[in-house]
């Protein structure tokens, strides 16, 4: 017997259709801000912005194919999936977003505090999260050994500047 040339059995849960739509809004807005560049004063005026455009173009033009390629149905069966995980996978997930915020606030922080606070805090932070609050002042000598090391040999081994405290500038 010859096998059914289309399957019968329901899509599977996929992402696809969710990081299309991602791509899409992330292009769209990336070209935005391309357009809003300031032109420079001589020379082609299109030439600053012909890469982030074309980056822009090219974010959207996968976001589409995603979208075509793996629907945004399945994609709805995956968060349906998502919701109804087991609690361990729901504690790792939160733990890794955690992480992601603890680094966004450690990057928009870094030039304001400088390196040796910044990264003390984002050090003791992402031990927080990874070990636990009863060992917090293991964590706090590992943040300020680690941040105050690194500092050290960088600044003063290998003369390469990090920025410095910020009450020192």
């Amino acid at each position: 017997m010859s096998q059914p040339k289309h399957s019968t059995a329901p899509k599977t849960e996929n992402w696809d259709g969710a990081t299309g739509l991602f791509s899409i809004i992330f292009g769209g807005a990336y070209g935005g801000y391309a357009l809003a560049l300031p032109q420079p004063m001589f020379g082609n005026p299109y030439e600053a912005i012909f890469m982030p455009l074309a980056i822009a173009a090219i974010a959207i033009l996968i976001g589409a194919l995603l979208i075509i390629k793996g629907g945004i149905r399945p994609s709805l069966y995956a968060w349906r999936a998502l919701r109804n995980e087991s609690p361990t996978l729901k504690t790792n997930r939160r733990k890794i977003a955690v992480t992601c915020l603890i680094s966004l606030g450690y990057a928009a922080t870094f030039d304001h505090l400088g390196y040796v606070i910044s990264t003390c805090f984002f050090m003791f932070a992402i031990l927080w999260v990874t070990s636990g609050v009863r060992h917090w002042q293991r964590n706090i000598i590992i943040a300020l050994a680690f941040s105050l090391g690194v500092y050290l040999i960088f600044n003063k081994l290998l003369a390469v500047n990090l920025p410095s405290f910020p009450f020192f500038n």
